[in-house]
C-alpha cells in the first residue's frame, strides 16, 4: 500500500517531468516509496526491503550513502572555499594526479565534467581537434549517452527519432576487428568502443579484440577511445575493463562509479601527446560547472576507497559467486535463460524475448530484488549490484531470480 503523499508526488512527477517513466516503473512494480537506503539495501516507507541490483544505473559502485563519500562532500561544502571555475582548486589537482596514477600507462592528463555523456562529447571533440579528421568509427549495439554527439556513435535503432545526427560516422559490428580495419579511411580521426557493451546485455568481446583495435589505430594514426563510463573503476573485476586485453587507448572516458553515486561527474583521461591543443580551444574546456570541488572530493574519496577496501578483488570474488548462480539457472531453465554474459558485477541474463525479460524484472521486484532490462536490448536483463553487496545478499538475489524465472516458466 502506498501513501497519499507518494501518489501525489508520482502524479506531479508525471505531470511536470516524465509521465511515461512513472507508468514504466508501475508496470515493473518499482514505483517504490523509498524511506532510506544503505549499501545494497533499499527500504520503503512500510519497511519492505529490496536488494538494489540496478545501483543507480551503475552510479552506486559503493552502494547507497557510503559514509566516506558523503563525509568528503560535506567537508568540501563546509570548507568556505569556492567550488567552481575560474579558480584552480587543490582537490581537482589531487583527483587528476590520482587518475594519472590509476589509469593505464601513459594516460596522464584529465578533464572533469558533469556526466559521462559530457565526457564522451569531450573525447570526440578532442579527437577532432587533435587530428583534424571528422570521421568516427563506432560499434553497433553501443550506448554512449544522451547528447547528440553521443547518440551519433550509439546504436542507430535507438536514435532514429533524432536524425540527422553527426555526419562522417561509420557503425561496424562489435567484436569484429577486421570490420574496423575495413572501415578505416584517411578521414577517420577516432574509433570509440566500450570494452564491454553494458546496455546491449553486458556483451564481452573476443579476447584480443581491444588489443587489435589498439594496433589498427596505431597503424592508421587514428585515436582510440575506450568508453569505460559503465565498466570502469572495479565494476568488472579489473580497475578498468580494458585490462582484460592489456590494451591501452589514447583516451579513456570515465563517469558513473567515479563518484560513488553521490555527485554527478564524468572525466576524460588522455595521453599527453594529444592533450597539447586542449587548452588552446575555449569551447574545449569552458564548462562552468566542470570539475567543481564537491564532485572532485566525492571522486577522490571513491578512488581511495576502491584501493583501501580492495574492491577490485572483492568484485572478482563476488562476481564469480553471482555468475555461478546465474549459470546454474541457465542450465536449470534452458527454455527461459538462453545465455549469461558479463564480467565481475556487471552481468546479464539473456531471456530470449522482451516479454520474458520484463516479466522476470517485475517478478523480482515483487520478491525484493531490483534489476532492469538492458537499454539497447530489452530481451536481456542487467544485474549490476554495488561492489559492497554482501555474500548473503548475493545468495538472496540468486534465490529471488530463480523463483522469478520459475514463475515465468510456469505461466
Amino acid at each position: 500500500m502506498v501513501s497519499q503523499d507518494f501518489e501525489a508526488r508520482t502524479h506531479l512527477f508525471g505531470f511536470h517531468v516524465n509521465a511515461p517513466y512513472v507508468q514504466y516503473l508501475k508496470r515493473l512494480g518499482m514505483d517504490i516509496d523509498v524511506a532510506s537506503a544503505q549499501g545494497a539495501v533499499v527500504l520503503d516507507t512500510v519497511g519492505r526491503r529490496y536488494i538494489d541490483c540496478i545501483a543507480g544505473y551503475g552510479n552506486c559502485l559503493l552502494g547507497h550513502n557510503h559514509l566516506t563519500i558523503v563525509d568528503a562532500v560535506i567537508e568540501e561544502l563546509r570548507s568556505a572555499r569556492p567550488y567552481n571555475l575560474p579558480f584552480i582548486q587543490d582537490i581537482q589537482v589531487q583527483l587528476a594526479r590520482t587518475m594519472a596514477q590509476m589509469a593505464p600507462s601513459g594516460l596522464e592528463c584529465s578533464f572533469f565534467v558533469n556526466s559521462g555523456s559530457e565526457a564522451v562529447e569531450t573525447a570526440l571533440k578532442l579527437a577532432r581537434l587533435a587530428t583534424g579528421k571528422p570521421g568516427i568509427i563506432c560499434m553497433r549495439g553501443a550506448w554512449h549517452g544522451f547528447t547528440a554527439g553521443c547518440m551519433s556513435v550509439s546504436e542507430p535503432t535507438m536514435t532514429k527519432n533524432f536524425t540527422p545526427l553527426l555526419p562522417h560516422v561509420t557503425h561496424v559490428p562489435y567484436g569484429d576487428a577486421e570490420a574496423v580495419e575495413a572501415a578505416m579511411h584517411e578521414s577517420i580521426g577516432c574509433v570509440i568502443v566500450e570494452p564491454i557493451q553494458a546496455e546491449n546485455g553486458a556483451l564481452v568481446p573476443p579476447l584480443g579484440y581491444l588489443k587489435a583495435l589498439e594496433e589498427i589505430c596505431g597503424k592508421h594514426n587514428t585515436l582510440l577511445i575506450f568508453d569505460e563510463v559503465k565498466t570502469g573503476l572495479a565494476k568488472t573485476g579489473k580497475l578498468f575493463a580494458c585490462e582484460y586485453d592489456g590494451a591501452i587507448p589514447d583516451m579513456l572516458v570515465v563517469g558513473k562509479a567515479l563518484v560513488g553515486g553521490v555527485m554527478p561527474i564524468g572525466g576524460v583521461v588522455a595521453k599527453r601527446r594529444i592533450w597539447s591543443k586542449f587548452g588552446f580551444s575555449f569551447p574545449m574546456s569552458s564548462s562552468s560547472g566542470a570539475g567543481n570541488a564537491p564532485a572532485c572530493a566525492s571522486a577522490l574519496a571513491t578512488l581511495r576507497t576502491i584501493v583501501d577496501e580492495s574492491l577490485v578483488d572483492q568484485v572478482g570474488i563476488k562476481g564469480n559467486l553471482l555468475c555461478a548462480g546465474l549459470t546454474q539457472m541457465k542450465q536449470d531453465f534452458p527454455n527461459l535463460i538462453r545465455d549469461v554474459s558479463g564480467a565481475g558485477l556487471l552481468l546479464a541474463i539473456h531471456a530470449g524475448s522482451q516479454k520474458s525479460a520484463t516479466e522476470i524484472v517485475a517478478q523480482c521486484a515483487r520478491k525484493g530484488v531490483l534489476i532492469m532490462n538492458a537499454f539497447c536490448d530489452r530481451t536481456k536483463v542487467l544485474i549490476e549490484p554495488p561492489a559492497v553487496i554482501l555474500r548473503e545478499e548475493i545468495a538472496e538475489v540468486i534465490g529471488a531470480l530463480r523463483s522469478a524465472v520459475a514463475v515465468c516458466g510456469s505461466s
